[in-house]
């Protein structure tokens, strides 16, 4: 099997690199410019939208040689402009119809947008919402680990906090680093995330309140709390169209479940809701499908049980919160599918499973 490619948008690049030029202008080293121009790739040779990363990363390796700076990356995100990326386009594009309403769009929903389509302007760090009890924790994660360097995981942190301030006055609440190996110099966390960056062996994590009063049934019910007619017109279809131009090559059940991960408990997870973001027929889509030897209501049903594992095993949450989650109008209505699925409740799959692990260690 041929290893995954991982790329990045060259929209991405370009904002990074004029970024570059307006720090160096910044700091009076403007003669260095053209020295970074020559070690620069000419992003014609990549067809299509896409660069590999290999050849971003090196690009950003020989840059931090030059420059001898050891937070590029903050300083170069914190001079893009996030609004001229296609990531940044997309949402406001899916939240519009909230804002023109001037709805209130919960925080969840916006890190759920960013978190499942951040690939779309790159594939540097892999970025990974989880709940816990009073936060909501960002996690990212290099994709090659063996060749990521410190710059990409702090440009990445910083990129997603600055989309999300675009749509939200809720700020982070702590930061932690896995990626360093001191905080010595690292101020420009706090004055950037406005929190400071502490040591941690495990994650780079970014922490944001779950909700003002903690109340975590409500915090996290997905709905938008809006009329029928607004929240069908809240819908992933531009997000999910850009997604689809840049990886033209997922199979239709894979683009069906990636969807199904990003709807399900903000609106109705139907086949009808699914073709509409594809822009097809529900017609053209069932046979798409049975094409691929599947069908719609087993991605659904198959999609439910990998996110309520995520959430009842590794996240730890409540049965309540998952159900809540998981879009059901009620946690006994969750019990009962549940029931159906492994013929035990919920809790009791969650203490086998999690006892399970901890055997493992």
């Amino acid at each position: 099997m041929q290893d995954k490619k991982f790329t990045v948008h060259k929209s991405m690049v370009l904002s990074n690199r004029k970024a570059l030029a307006l720090y160096l202008f910044k700091i009076n080293r403007a003669e260095d410019i053209p020295k970074i121009m020559a070690l620069s790739v000419d992003l014609d040779t990549f067809r299509g939208d896409r660069v590999p990363l290999e050849i971003v990363t090196r690009e950003i390796d020989l840059a931090v040689q030059l420059l001898q700076e050891d937070y590029i990356g903050l300083k170069i995100m914190e001079l893009t402009d996030v609004k001229a990326l296609p990531l940044y386009k997309g949402i406001k594009l899916c939240i519009n119809p909230l804002l023109e309403a001037e709805i209130e769009i919960p925080f969840i929903v916006l890190c759920r947008l960013v978190s499942r389509y951040f690939k779309i302007i790159t594939e540097s760090i892999q970025v990974t919402l989880v709940i816990e009890k009073s936060f909501l924790r960002l996690d990212f994660n290099p994709s090659l680990p063996d060749i990521a360097n410190n710059h990409q995981i702090d440009g990445v942190i910083l990129a997603v906090h600055k989309i999300l301030a675009e749509f939200s006055t809720l700020q982070p609440v702590r930061l932690t680093i896995a990626h360093r190996n001191s905080t010595h110099g690292s101020e420009l966390y706090n004055k950037l995330l406005g929190v400071p960056a502490e040591l941690s062996s495990k994650r780079n994590s970014l922490y944001y309140p779950l909700m003002k009063n903690y109340n975590s049934q409500s915090d996290l019910n997905l709905s938008t709390g809006a009329d029928t007619s607004i929240e069908r017109s809240f819908f992933i279809g531009p997000l999910h169209y850009m997604l689809d131009k840049e990886f033209p090559d997922l199979s239709y059940a894979e683009r069906c479940q990636h969807i199904l991960m990003t709807v399900i408990g903000i609106s109705e997870a139907t086949r009808e809701t699914v073709a509409q973001i594809l822009n097809m027929s529900v017609s053209s889509l069932q046979r798409r499908l049975r094409e691929e030897k599947t069908s719609f209501q087993k991605l659904l049903l198959h999609t439910k049980k990998v996110m309520a594992d995520e959430f009842l095993v590794k996240q730890n949450l409540s049965a309540t919160d998952v159900a809540f989650l998981l879009g059901y109008q009620s946690h006994s209505q969750f019990f009962q599918a549940f029931k159906r699925w492994y013929s035990m409740t919920p809790m009791a799959y969650q203490k086998l499973h999690q006892s399970h692990d901890r055997s493992e260690y």
